[in-house]
């Protein structure tokens, strides 16, 4: 009679203390894949109140037909202003951003230096255009030939890359960088880009920073899925909890 009381006390003992280890482990687990959700959705918040502040800067300032020293010191403490710009347009091949969409479809951005009044150079992002039914062919252009832009003038903004498979072919860049456009063009580029608000080519979609793949209207909306999820894991984890109580208390 003792050794079965005995028995069941040290069975019982061992059913607890696996309870115990396990919740000892699972809940450190669930604290961090919390924290992490909760984080994701402040960093989608973050994004769209950055993009809010880039459209709006895009905005409140513009200058007309500026030099480079007026656009460095407009552009203090700002990622972008507007312009208006008296260029020409240097006889070099275009050079295409790829991995780009626009409402669900793959495309390139195109890109082209413009000279200015004082000589320089500077790298216009003249919009969207989808890719041809074959990625190997290059897309054909009509070159622009209007003497005026009305532009976003801003730092070159970082791009997600795919993969480099386009790396291979001289028309195609897999990131909007300034040192490769310089190489490329064999110019040299004030270390600014322009995106203009306005098409000048034919089919091509001019689109400011910010307007594009992900406005802030679907960061808000990634914010909320991830909030969402850390909200179902925290009912989850409070509801497992509970029962684990009550058949604890109940033993």
């Amino acid at each position: 009679m003792v050794a079965r009381l005995l028995f069941s006390v040290s069975k019982e003992e061992v059913r607890i203390s696996g309870k115990l280890s396990a919740r000892f482990w699972l809940y450190p687990f669930w604290l961090l894949v919390l924290a992490g959700l909760v984080s994701l959705g402040l960093w989608q918040l973050d994004r769209a109140d950055l993009k809010k502040r880039w459209l709006a800067q895009q905005q409140d300032l513009e200058l007309i037909s500026p030099s480079e020293v007026e656009i460095t010191q407009a552009m203090k403490g700002r990622h972008w202003i507007r312009v208006v710009l008296p260029v020409s347009w240097p006889p070099v091949e275009p050079l295409y951003l790829d991995n780009r969409t626009y409402q669900g479809q793959a495309g390139y951005e195109l890109l082209l230096p413009v000279r200015l009044e004082d000589g320089s150079h500077i790298a216009a992002n003249l919009g969207w255009l989808p890719i041809p039914g074959n990625r190997d062919v290059k897309p054909r252009l009509v070159r622009p030939e209007v003497g005026g832009l009305s532009a976003v003038l801003g730092s070159p903004v970082d791009t997600f890359t795919l993969a480099e498979s386009g790396a291979d072919k001289k028309w195609r860049l897999q990131q909007q960088s300034l040192r490769k456009m310089e190489a490329r063009w064999q110019l040299e580029l004030q270390p600014w880009v322009i995106w203009l608000t306005e098409p000048v080519v034919a089919d091509v979609v001019a689109r400011s920073p910010g307007t594009g793949q992900m406005p802030p209207e679907r960061h808000i909306g990634y914010a909320f899925q991830w909030f969402s999820l850390a909200f179902a894991l925290l009912i989850l984890g409070g509801v497992l909890e509970w029962k684990i109580r009550r058949r604890q208390h109940h033993a």
